[in-house]
């Protein structure tokens, strides 16, 4: 049982990276803090608004704002190992979570202690922090584990009908006359320039300064390697249908796709001799799933 637990607590998980996103989601839980406060008035709360003092807790909202900008934004721009979407899991994300909670608590904690005016001595922070755990663990717990199930179960079942269009595709289409065709792709300065028939070309991956572009040669995969930015290689292939931008650091050739692996993060492409899969922006499934219904 606790293998089993193990193995889930390590499976992929999303982690939010949109930063209109995570405003949004700021915004919303410090505004629903307040309102909760105003209206239903727990813990005390209902005295600030007897005193003519309800705006405390509009500062309770403010501050669950300003925390969770710097545990979404500012944290990971200081950790970004720790927070490397690619290793972000279940469990990664559960202790987040619970992070929120220690931080928002102890920060109104001492909102209502320094403009509040409560009496709130510096011993009653544990007990506090051990309630506040003790109250969010289960609505933490399941909150997590039911947004990865939801998510792997969409994503599994859009893997299974991609998967099937390549196939049929496939079966049914020899190579067509855009596949035949061959592209030039030139390096920043002009001096460099590789020819490469489109059905031998596999995708290409952004590496600081440079492109690696990944082609089919006779059963084996070779990578050139030419001085551009991804950018400007997009630009210059705007007219070929095939190619797609799944991810800030690759375009890939849709025609080439083996299939298509999915988790509770997304997609990854795998193509037939590359070692290692391809992820796909979650701004970018749509698109990637109109494509291939098209292949």
């Amino acid at each position: 049982m606790f293998k089993k637990l193990n193995v889930f607590l390590h499976q992929s998980f999303p982690f939010e990276i949109s930063i209109t996103r995570i405003l949004l989601s700021s915004v919303i839980i410090g505004l629903f803090v307040s309102l909760f406060l105003i209206v239903f008035r727990p813990f005390g709360s209902g005295e600030y608004i007897l005193e003519g003092r309800a705006w405390i807790l509009w500062c309770y909202g403010f501050v669950t704002f300003l925390i969770l900008l710097a545990d979404m934004l500012v944290l990971p721009a200081v950790f970004p190992r720790i927070f490397n979407e690619t290793k972000w899991n279940v469990f990664k994300a559960v202790c987040f979570q619970f992070w929120h909670i220690l931080t928002i608590g102890t920060a109104n904690l001492l909102v209502a202690k320094f403009i509040g005016g409560k009496h709130i001595s510096i011993l009653e922070f544990p007990g506090f922090l051990l309630t506040a755990l003790a109250i969010g663990i289960f609505p933490i717990t399941l909150s997590v584990f039911s947004i990865h199930a939801f998510l792997l179960r969409k994503y599994l079942e859009s893997v299974r009908e991609i998967n099937e269009r390549i196939v049929s595709s496939k079966s049914r289409r020899g190579a067509t006359e855009e596949s035949r065709q061959a592209v030039v792709i030139t390096s920043e300065t002009g001096k460099e320039k590789a020819e490469i028939n489109l059905k031998d070309l596999l995708f290409i991956k952004s590496v600081d300064n440079y492109v690696e572009i990944y082609k089919s040669d006779g059963g084996h995969i070779k990578t050139i390697f030419l001085r551009s930015s991804l950018k400007r290689i997009e630009a210059s292939l705007k007219e070929q249908t095939l190619f797609f931008k799944c991810h800030r650091a690759f375009l890939v050739n849709v025609s080439n796709i083996s299939r298509v692996m999915g988790n509770s993060q997304g997609y990854k492409l795998i193509f037939a001799g590359v070692e290692f899969s391809i992820p796909v922006s979650r701004n970018y499934s749509k698109k990637l799933k109109k494509l291939m219904a098209g292949t």
